[in-house]
């Protein structure tokens, strides 16, 4: 009996240990109104680089690139 109780607790010591180090890996243990306040701006800003690329890369139109950068701009 006192076997089977320390390999759960064993297990749930290791599953708690693995959850916590993947939540600090992907971007800390902030509660997720921190994290999405944090993470929406950079979102924001990748999303506005990448546009800037294509534009220069000539894939979009400059019509095109005004109304998507416009759609970005209006998510902030």
């Amino acid at each position: 009996m006192t076997l089977v109780l320390y390999a759960v607790l064993m297990v749930v010591g290791v599953t708690l240990l693995v959850v916590t180090v993947v939540r600090v890996l992907v971007g800390g243990i902030a509660g997720s109104s921190d994290r999405r306040s944090v993470a929406q701006p950079a979102a924001t800003g990748s999303a506005r680089r990448i546009l800037d690329e294509r534009y220069a890369a000539g894939e979009l139109s400059t019509e095109d690139y005004q109304h998507r950068r416009r759609v970005l701009e209006a998510g902030d």
